[in-house]
């Protein structure tokens, strides 16, 4: 299970950002949602994601968080690149990993999968944003990760 947590406040990203979306500061997992053994999660549909997220008294990532994130990483970075294996202390963005896709979500029942292997092409990067899955697909390559409010 995973315990460390980055802070994604005013100090990082302008509070208009923040305001642009409607949300507030927030925490989110340093890495993907680990098991009690370590490894990844992984193979996990939307559903069964919030249950777990839930279990240890959290939420979801959700696509506002994500938007911010996006729009602070443009302004940064101007481009996604492969070298950027890491954000605002967010490790695991999307590069050579077994696991590159996340969920992400939306409402209670609808979520989308962001993230890809670089070896995706234009579609490839942990900004991109993929629609053709249900929040009932699971594969090999989905995990996911918890967020929670500012602490």
């Amino acid at each position: 299970m995973n315990d460390e947590w980055v802070t994604i406040g005013y100090e990082q990203i302008p509070k208009e950002i923040f305001d642009k979306y409607g949300i507030k500061p927030f925490q989110i997992m340093k890495r993907k949602m680990r098991k009690a053994d370590g490894t990844i999660w992984h193979n996990i549909n939307y559903f069964d994601a919030l249950k777990e997220c839930k279990k240890i008294g959290h939420r979801m990532f959700g696509v506002k968080e994500a938007l911010v994130l996006l729009e602070a990483y443009k302004k940064q970075n101007k481009t996604v690149s492969i070298h950027d294996k890491k954000f605002l202390g967010i490790e695991e963005l999307s590069y050579d990993e077994d696991v590159c896709f996340e969920w992400i979500e939306i409402n209670k029942k609808l979520a989308f999968i962001r993230g890809g292997s670089w070896d995706n092409g234009a579609s490839a990067g942990s900004f991109a944003l993929y629609l053709l899955y249900a929040p009932s697909y699971s594969g090999a390559g989905i995990g996911f990760r918890c967020c929670r409010k500012r602490r």
